[in-house]
């Protein structure tokens, strides 16, 4: 049974992970029914995101939604996604639609709970569905409305307050923002800078596609990887941010060991793997140490400091 506390878990973990790109259904929904999303800082105990067999996600005995899955694709349910701005991942709508055959047995129950949701006002985390196997977090959504076609409106949704979603939008706040209220200056600002730097995460993304295509390790298809900035970007100047040679492309499993310092390189190009990853773990994640990266002078900086300040030894 999904306790509160679970599910107010799960919302914060959509919201904390939207713009990330899952690969595969361990770390949505788990190995199996015994060994599902082992419980994190998000979550207190082990948890499943959504079950990737429908669009609508009802966890057992609830009477509500925690989670959809939208597509592009017009197979299944349709072209869903109203996208305000694609390289951000923010989008406008979802056109959240309940099953259409007469023969599915869960039609019922599934529009039953997003209506409770609407009049409850119970958010819902959304993944945007790229390929099989290839998940996108968009973060949050509300219901706010079931239109005459039985179609479910979903508008973005913070826990805190409704999503600032452009710097334009974020800076007229800034202006007519009233002196007493400091806690909500510092807010904006915070999302202003956040707004800057994923904009200036696309275009460093961009450019190393122009420059490879697939990952450097384990050559999954470029348009699957990830950007890495080997000195992360809080620490580099802007020339650093955007200088490919302090970048790589990564698939999404190897972009989150680089950026968390459980793998780095030497100068050779060698594979290092920090100590805290099992060998289990190191099976999972798909890799080894054979392992290795083609090295130019240029990057040998950046590198010296991502062992140094990043890797864990």
């Amino acid at each position: 049974m999904l306790t509160e506390s679970v599910h107010k878990g799960i919302l914060r973990k959509f919201e904390a992970l939207r713009g990330q790109t899952l690969v595969g259904k361990v770390p949505i929904k788990g190995v199996n029914k015994e060994h599902r999303v082992p419980a994190d800082r998000f979550v207190e105990e082990d948890h499943i995101l959504h079950d990737l067999i429908r669009g609508f996600y009802k966890p057992a005995g609830m009477p509500f939604l925690i989670s959809y899955q939208a597509t592009e694709s017009d197979e299944n349910y349709g072209r869903q996604i109203i996208w305000k701005d694609k390289s951000i991942y923010e989008f406008e709508t979802i056109e959240m639609r309940p099953p259409s055959s007469p023969k599915d047995n869960r039609k019922k129950s599934d529009i039953a709970a997003a209506r409770y949701n609407l009049e409850n006002h119970i958010p819902i985390g959304i993944l945007h569905k790229v390929e099989k196997g290839v998940n996108e977090i968009l973060g949050l959504g509300m219901i706010v409305e079931e239109n005459s076609n039985g179609i479910f409106i979903v508008k973005p949704h913070s826990l805190d307050r409704n999503t600032i979603t452009t710097a334009n939008e974020i800076n007229n706040i800034l202006n007519n923002i009233v002196e007493d209220v400091e806690i909500d200056k510092n807010f904006v600002t915070e999302i202003v800078k956040e707004v800057k730097q994923r904009k200036g995460q696309e275009k460093f993304r961009k450019l190393l596609l122009n420059k490879y295509d697939s990952c450097a390790l384990c050559g999954v298809d470029a348009i699957h990887s990830r950007a890495s900035h080997i000195k992360p970007w809080v620490a580099s100047s802007n020339q650093e941010r955007l200088d490919l040679h302090n970048g790589l492309l990564l698939c999404p499993n190897h972009d989150y060991l680089f950026d968390k310092g459980f793998i780095s390189f030497t100068d050779q190009g060698n594979l290092l793997i920090s100590t805290k990853l099992s060998e289990i773990q190191m099976q999972f994640f798909n890799i080894h140490t054979q392992m290795k990266l083609i090295i130019k002078e240029q990057m040998k900086n950046y590198l010296e400091y991502h062992r140094e300040n990043i890797f864990l030894k």
